[in-house]
């Protein structure tokens, strides 16, 4: 079988002696999400019938166009256990190998919401200009609309979270990691070449609650498991500055980079200037904005304008593949 490495039309980066294409497909829509509607969630979710009809996008991207690594998600639910075998058919179908960043929450022994005090932290560094832009932004809005929430409850919400004091919550404080779980995770995938794990949400809160020496422990399990850990995060410009700060030993962040600043908390110009200054290297994720940034213009801003090593990129059909990785492949060309 040939290694992803060598059969990527991308070219590679060096992450914690990991060689990484800088072009890595996303997760979504295989997962249901599109970040635009509910309806359109909808048309995915009835279009994939198994792991075949998965193949029938995912085998033209890495056969045509030299996408050789993808994120995938451990498969607690029937239609990302189908992710994981369309990965797997691909792969023998082509005779190629494509390379997986693993991704995974945090689990944790009962209900954990940190939702209300992650904001009061962002308002705390970006106040009124952190509160128009979250309740602006558009995925922030699409979140809610998939709960059948309104604008009422947007501002319910941030109500209640400005009234919070800044310091750690007493049950923040005692949120046990469930390390049986996370490490079923972690292997979930160890039939494949899983060269990086990416974490998802809930990392973060052991950042902000300064659970510095329980936060390394789970990093050193992820990579005793897989090797490369990046933290993950969608406030770059409140988590990386801790994180940074703690020197904690982690190889890099995963976290939204887009021209038009979406998720990118608490405001873009802060987030910029986190992974400006981080020390450590980052994917970028979301960068079309949930295909609200022009495919041209979202690569010139990741790879030019913030020289983000690689970034995640989730493709829906053949002809968003042509135009997004077309103009993906002529941004990294001008950069040799």
């Amino acid at each position: 079988m040939k290694g992803y490495a060598e059969a990527s039309k991308f070219p590679l980066v060096e992450i914690a002696g990991r060689k990484i294409p800088r072009i890595i497909l996303g997760a979504h829509p295989y997962d249901g999400t599109t970040y635009t509607s509910k309806e359109r969630d909808q048309e995915y979710l009835k279009r994939w019938t198994g792991p075949r009809s998965m193949v029938e996008l995912m085998k033209p991207i890495v056969q045509r166009f030299g996408v050789t690594a993808s994120r995938g998600f451990p498969p607690e639910s029937e239609l990302r256990s189908w992710h994981k075998e369309a990965l797997r058919l691909t792969m023998e179908q082509l005779n190629t190998e494509i390379a997986i960043v693993l991704g995974s929450i945090l689990p944790t022994k009962g209900s954990t919401d940190a939702s209300r005090y992650v904001y009061r932290l962002n308002e705390s560094l970006g106040g009124e200009e952190f509160r128009r832009k979250w309740r602006g932004d558009p995925i922030i809005r699409y979140g809610y609309e998939k709960k059948d929430s309104d604008q009422a409850d947007m501002d319910d919400f941030a109500s209640k979270a400005s009234e919070l004091p800044v310091e750690v919550p007493e049950d923040l404080k005692k949120t046990e990691v469930d390390y049986e779980r996370l490490d079923a995770m972690l292997q979930s995938h160890r039939d494949l070449n899983v060269p990086v794990y990416a974490s998802n949400e809930r990392w973060e809160l052991l950042v902000l609650t300064h659970r510095f020496d329980e936060l390394q422990e789970a990093i050193e399990l992820a990579k005793k498991r897989v090797g490369t850990f990046l933290l993950g995060t969608h406030n770059a410009g409140l988590v990386i500055p801790i994180a940074e700060q703690a020197r904690l030993k982690l190889d890099g962040y995963l976290a939204p980079v887009n021209k038009a600043g979406i998720l990118m908390f608490p405001t873009q110009k802060i987030a910029e200037q986190a992974i400006r200054e981080a020390a450590k290297p980052l994917i970028g994720i979301k960068p079309l904005g949930g295909g609200r940034v022009k495919p041209e213009e979202a690569f010139r801003y990741v790879f030019d304008y913030l020289d983000v090593p690689a970034t995640m990129v989730g493709i829906g059909s053949i002809q968003e593949a042509e135009e997004t990785l077309g103009a993906a492949a002529t941004v990294l060309k001008s950069k040799h």
